[in-house]
């Protein structure tokens, strides 16, 4: 995979369902039963982003923390941050938080709970930009 400046790839990772929409505004979804095959996340995840075109940029969200197949939330979130921190070289992953903002991967390993469940929230931000 080649990366282009200022290309970002989207990405909401569930728990049924990973999505994807590329910055040049193609859009992909790809069901995936992540409590099934957790260890399978990342080659999924692979697989969906080589369908785009070349990004430089990640942004992540995620509700698949929330599975069952993980102990706790923050294993979760460990877990999916992980499977996607792989596609882009480091410093260039940001993952939406609960709290409005993006943040570094380093930060949400600290603390995972900022990511957790974030995914309405982005989606929130976005409609409340459309509409004024």
């Amino acid at each position: 995979m080649t990366y282009n400046n200022n290309t970002w790839l989207s990405l909401d990772v569930g728990g049924a369902n990973l999505k994807a929409v590329h910055s040049d505004g193609s859009a992909r979804s790809l069901s995936f039963a992540l409590w099934r095959e957790p260890d399978r996340l990342r080659e999924r995840i692979e697989s969906l982003a080589d369908s785009f075109g070349s990004f430089e940029r990640v942004a992540l969200t995620m509700t698949a923390e929330l599975c069952d197949c993980f102990a706790t939330k923050a294993d979760g979130v460990r877990h999916v941050v992980e499977a996607v921190e792989t596609l882009v070289p480091e410093g260039c992953l940001r993952v939406w938080g609960i709290d409005g903002r993006f943040h570094a991967v380093d930060e949400v390993r600290r603390d995972p709970s900022l990511a957790a469940a974030a995914n309405w929230l982005a989606l929130a931000e976005v409609a409340a930009r459309q509409v004024g």
